[in-house]
């Protein structure tokens, strides 16, 4: 097993470099067929000498083919170089590196805060099937698939925030609070390194209020594939046999029946994870959340070529990284899935 599942991930990583090669040809085309002159836009602060945004172009290379220019990026981004962000004239790896932690952070923990919540509402209202209990449970999960994000955002600011004052509404950590020394990037945890708890709690009560934003876009969805596939499971003749062996309803639910009814929520769990990093783009500009999202659409409202590129590249890695553990842990879970 051990060799087929390294041969598994080798073949999955190798298809993935073609994947991740469509995601720069695509992005990369799309930032250049956008309207617009990233030249005119960097160099022009109105009235520019138009000999001043040439010099800028060829100095950038803008002037050059669209096919050369890609060429040219992919022949540095093999060498591991992103290319310097227009904007900030900071190497794009560096920018990278200074914004994942905090897009890692509120994504890990919204990620965790749905699982939470989601799983055992569907392991509820399946047991509970056309019960009341249900039934709100089964409106909750409506709400969640049809809720905007930047409309749920705006209404729990405006209750948590500016109502009842008790959560904060933007930063990673109080002002009066000095940010500690960077260790991981990661404000929860270099607190906690640093023995700073009341840094620690202030970086948990700015984290509490996006984190359940970005977490309520996949609740629904999760919700709904537990109470489905539960519900499926325990309809299976297993099932009415281990009931009829006079097993409680506690080991036949969470013995026999959980295990094989996580199957097609664990599939979910990939597609969440895109989910996750699409919607903290929004989450991030709403919350002014200092992460790869906002960074993102900054970069876009300068058609920022090398910025967009690599951020989407970044993304697109942690998603295919994200589908692959899904399918290693769904191998795991179900023996009639193998690796061949």
């Amino acid at each position: 097993m051990g060799i087929s599942l390294a041969r598994f991930v080798l073949r999955r990583s190798f298809l993935q470099l073609f994947v991740l090669f469509g995601v720069t040809l695509l992005t990369y085309f799309l930032m250049f067929v956008m309207p617009g002159d990233p030249a005119v836009l960097l160099a022009d602060t109105g009235g520019m000498d138009p000999e001043i945004i040439e010099e800028f172009r060829k100095r950038w290379g803008f002037d050059r083919p669209a096919h050369e220019q890609y060429l040219a990026y992919m022949g540095n981004l093999v060498k591991g170089n992103f290319g310097v962000s227009l904007v900030t004239k900071v190497p794009v790896s560096t920018q990278i590196g200074n914004f994942l932690p905090a897009t890692a952070e509120l994504s890990i923990l919204a990620f965790f805060m749905a699982v939470v919540i989601s799983i055992p509402l569907g392991i509820f209202a399946a047991v509970n099937r056309n019960r009341i209990g249900d039934q709100t449970v089964r409106l909750f999960s409506l709400f969640g698939v049809s809720m905007p994000i930047f409309w749920l955002a705006i209404i729990l600011l405006l209750v948590f925030f500016y109502h009842l004052d008790l959560l904060p509404s933007a930063q990673r950590i109080a002002l009066n609070k000095p940010i500690p020394e960077s260790i991981t990037g990661f404000l929860l945890i270099d607190t906690l390194l640093h023995g700073d708890i009341s840094g620690f709690g202030s970086a948990l009560h700015h984290l509490i209020l996006p984190a359940f934003v970005l977490a309520f876009s996949i609740v629904g969805l999760l919700t709904r594939i537990t109470r489905t596939s539960m519900l499926e499971v325990l309809g299976q003749d297993y099932i009415r046999t281990a009931r009829a062996k006079g097993l409680s309803s506690r080991v036949v639910l969470y013995r026999h029946a959980l295990k094989n009814a996580l199957i097609p929520t664990v599939t979910i769990l990939g597609l969440a994870v895109g989910a996750l990093l699409s919607g903290a783009v929004l989450t991030e500009t709403i919350f002014a959340w200092p992460g790869l999202g906002r960074f993102l659409v900054q970069s876009i409202l300068f058609m920022d070529r090398a910025a967009v590129v690599g951020v989407t590249l970044i993304v697109a890695i942690a998603y295919s990284m994200a589908n692959l553990v899904v399918d290693v842990l769904i191998a795991l879970i179900d023996p009639r899935v193998t690796y061949d």
